[in-house]
């Protein structure tokens, strides 16, 4: 019975004096619905005022690519052209590939440039999702398809 009740004492000690924490994904979007950013904040919840102990931004490894960072896909909902703008792809050239929600490729681009207007009239209406893929970097966005 002692020994249970320095065991017990030894627990109620260890969880008084361990710090909590709470983390929370957050993300923000542009004017088309495309994520733009995500971050994770950790905060203490003894001092839970909303202070922010550590702010982790994009979760990517170190030395991670940038040539995609700078995107633009639009309109989204699209009915006949898509315009996909690359900025900072330079003189590399991109690849493209757009799925139904099942991962089906429906379209494939071998060619993405800097600015490039696919023809989407043959689609039916629905979300697809598109990858544009550069140099081992890539990004998905979600593509709404309407009459």
């Amino acid at each position: 019975m002692r020994n249970f009740l320095t065991f017990a004492a030894i627990c109620l000690c260890s969880l008084l004096t361990m710090e909590v924490f709470s983390q929370t994904v957050n993300f923000s979007y542009d004017a088309s619905g495309n994520r733009t950013a995500r971050w994770l904040e950790v905060k203490d919840m003894k001092n839970s005022e909303d202070s922010a102990l550590l702010r982790l931004l994009d979760f990517k490894p170190a030395g991670a690519g940038e040539l995609l960072s700078d995107v633009q896909v639009y309109p989204n909902p699209v009915s006949h052209e898509m315009h996909i703008d690359i900025t900072r792809l330079g003189d590399e050239v991109a690849t493209g590939k757009l799925c139904d929600v099942n991962g089906r490729p429906v379209l494939s681009f071998s060619n993405l440039i800097s600015t490039n207007s696919i023809n989407l009239e043959t689609l039916a209406p629905g979300i697809y999702l598109l990858r544009v893929e550069c140099k081992g970097e890539q990004r998905v966005w979600k593509i709404v398809v309407s009459d």
